[in-house]
């Protein structure tokens, strides 16, 4: 770990959050470190890793057990509530500094012959009053906090994988979680399982949750179509970061939403993404009004008779117009034809529809692209320079941009009639929770490349 140790080591002494000494105090090893935030939640959350565990060695779960200041009172309850149920379960003791540790040992531990195989919980106090998250931040704090700390237990030699697997509460990961874990790629900056929400029983939020999910995958499929290289869902609860690229990127956005987004963004510039292939990690349906945007109060707003709608398929084409443009602008599109001079800044934007083009110059792209042409050494390394600037976020803006100037969002059956990129899948909708379309959908995107992002031989 030596080269995550001096490659995270300014990180650390500068950004990292001060619970990430906690790791000073713990003396015991494991195989794989799991982050998890925890707000108003019933303690069984962790019955969802269970399965997982059972064949991965020691694995630390480290609980953000958290509520924000201005918080229902309701909140405090169910996490003074989940502390004491982990207490009881788990045998927690104090380190001090606002940590206890615990573990649960395997019913087979006992035998001689049982393999080393526990579900330890290091619980970090952010719910008790005087420790509460700051009213303005949540979820991407929360994260943080559990993953310096993790980055820390790896540092110091106390977790063998230099990888920190992050998911929520309402989580099941699949049996063979951490073995694929395990499996990665050395090169890989972190890395991303499939999903799919689960019907919990209360049939209009499972309904919403479902039309939520196929307006994810409506999205991700519409970013492949237009060869965008940021066409990878980022949804909190599946990620997987290798410790030294987390450290680069100076960790999780400290925002109350999107921290997942904006930080496989930045990670996908660095190295690699991998996806992982295989069965997905199961998310329960439920109401949540934990963030401000995201899978729970989507589908909350659903449930309160919102419409579900979905991004034209035009602003979608005006992204694969773009990045077409790119390729040519970097060298490596088609050839142009003999005696023709070779692409140039202006000629991209002369080709680009007034309100691209506009878009394009409020960002800076003209002197962006300029510098980026003259530096870069060859075509390759100016298309991944261009992916660079050209990244996921503003993709999603210039995105918007369209959608807010002509191509407005449309009810999401006719977005999905209209898009050329659903024709391969009968979205029917069932009138429930559209398992055949999110099946089918779900079966397309296992056959994704191993490797995704800018920064992949995509």
């Amino acid at each position: 770990m030596r080269d995550v140790a001096a490659g995270s080591a300014q990180y650390r002494r500068r950004h990292a959050e001060p619970e990430s000494s906690l790791a000073s105090l713990c003396v015991d090893t494991f195989d794989f470190v799991l982050v998890v935030p925890v707000y108003g939640e019933s303690p069984n959350f962790v019955q969802g890793y269970l399965s997982a565990a059972r064949t991965a060695g020691r694995v630390l779960v480290v609980v953000v057990l958290n509520g924000r200041v201005g918080a229902p009172a309701t909140v405090h309850t169910s996490n003074a509530a989940c502390f004491r149920e982990l207490n009881s379960r788990f045998g927690l003791r104090a380190l001090g500094r606002g940590g206890w540790l615990g573990h649960e040992v395997n019913e087979a531990h006992d035998s001689p012959d049982a393999p080393d195989t526990r579900l330890s919980v290091l619980v970090v106090d952010r719910f008790t009053p005087g420790h509460r998250l700051p009213a303005r931040q949540g979820v991407g704090l929360a994260r943080k906090i559990g993953a310096d700390l993790a980055l820390e237990l790896i540092v110091a030699g106390r977790v063998r994988h230099p990888y920190i697997a992050m998911t929520d509460a309402d989580a099941c990961l699949p049996e063979d979680y951490f073995a694929r874990i395990a499996a990665l790629e050395a090169g890989c900056s972190a890395a991303i399982f499939p999903f799919w929400h689960e019907p919990g029983g209360e049939r209009r939020m499972d309904r919403a949750t479902a039309l939520y999910e196929i307006r994810l995958r409506y999205f991700q499929r519409g970013l492949r179509w237009a060869h965008s290289p940021y066409a990878f869902h980022s949804v909190g609860s599946t990620m997987v970061v290798h410790a030294l690229p987390y450290a680069l990127v100076r960790g999780v956005p400290r925002r109350r939403a999107g921290e997942d987004f904006y930080l496989l963004d930045k990670l996908s510039k660095l190295r690699p993404l991998a996806y992982l292939a295989g069965a997905p990690i199961r998310l329960r349906s439920r109401l949540s009004e934990r963030v401000p945007f995201g899978t729970g109060s989507e589908s909350a707003k659903l449930v309160r008779g919102a419409t579900l709608e979905l991004y034209h398929p035009d602003c979608f084409a005006t992204v694969r117009q773009l990045m077409q443009n790119l390729e040519q602008l970097s060298g490596t599109g088609d050839a142009p034809n003999p005696g023709v001079p070779e692409t140039t800044v202006s000629d991209v934007l002369s080709r680009m529809s007034p309100l691209v083009r506009r878009f394009l110059e409020t960002q800076g792209a003209h002197d962006a692209w300029q510098g980026i042409s003259a530096q870069a050494p060859n075509p390759a390394a100016r298309l991944r320079r261009l992916h660079d600037w050209f990244d996921g976020f503003r993709t999603l803006k210039l995105m918007h941009d369209v959608r807010d100037h002509g191509a407005g969002s449309l009810p999401w059956q006719e977005a999905v009639r209209r898009a050329p990129f659903m024709h391969e899948v009968d979205v029917h909708d069932d009138g429930a929770t559209l398992i055949p379309a999110r099946t089918a959908l779900l079966r397309l995107e296992q056959h994704l490349p191993r490797l995704l992002g800018p920064s992949s031989p995509w």
